[in-house]
């Protein structure tokens, strides 16, 4: 196990460089996807969802990113944790326009999947991935399994985060839950039971990955239909009803 973990970090840092761009003002995507992470238990925002928040909001100041998808089921807790980083990053000034919502994925390879079918949908072509170093530049490896062929990695600059001083700001942010819920083990099962297809655990699924590019296999997440192409604004405005 040692020795595959040890082969895992190699791997992962060639990854990195591979696909690392760094934000600045002559760099342009149509669109960044941030993954989810979980949300507290009671609905504010995690250090986690913060970084990246703060994160996104920066590259949008920047102006290297014409939109967002930010990506993640209600996973871990009743709070959909695609929601939960949009409304982080509309409290630090995105437009809630500028964000669409994939709230459908439980893990990294549904992130990426779910989120480029909405990229699609809407013409993005030139798309990238915000989030902790490693975890941005596998993301963009697994796009580019389902070909997508301009991916780049931003990984989060915790200077620049630490600078911005938004971190408290965002403390005051909540997001409702979902009305319904079930734990990710019976919402697996379910999925399972619907469509005859188990899925491996993350930690034996990604390290496969490889073997199966080898092979000329790709791993594909299980279809859940054609995307919604819902905003934040249009999440918000929906809820106001």
């Amino acid at each position: 196990m040692s020795r595959l973990i040890a082969l895992l970090g190699l791997v992962l840092s060639g990854c990195a460089a591979h696909y690392e761009v760094r934000a600045t003002k002559g760099t342009h995507f149509d669109a960044v996807i941030v993954p989810g992470c979980p949300s507290e238990e009671d609905g504010s925002l995690s250090l986690c969802q913060m970084s990246r928040a703060v994160w996104a909001s920066i590259l949008w100041q920047r102006g290297v990113a014409g939109a967002f998808i930010t990506s993640g089921g209600a996973v871990h807790s009743r709070y959909v944790e695609a929601e939960a980083i949009a409304a982080g990053m509309t409290a630090l000034g995105v437009p809630a326009e500028r964000i669409w919502i994939e709230p459908n994925a439980l893990h990294t390879d549904e992130n990426m999947y779910y989120s480029l079918q909405i990229a699609r949908a809407l013409g993005f072509r030139r798309l990238a991935v915000a989030s902790q170093k490693g975890h941005a530049a596998w993301s963009c490896r697994m796009l580019e399994d389902w070909g997508q062929t301009a991916c780049g990695a931003f990984s989060v600059d915790y200077d620049a985060v630490r600078a911005a001083g938004a971190m408290p700001r965002l403390k005051a942010v909540r997001t409702e839950p979902a009305r319904t819920w079930i734990t990710l083990v019976d919402r697996e099962r379910v999925i399972a039971a619907a469509t005859g297809r188990h899925r491996p655990p993350s930690f034996l699924l990604y390290p496969h990955l490889g073997w199966l590019r080898l092979n000329g296999e790709r791993w594909t997440p299980y279809d859940v239909g054609p995307p919604r192409l819902t905003t934040w604004a249009d999440r918000r405005r929906s809820a106001a009803r």
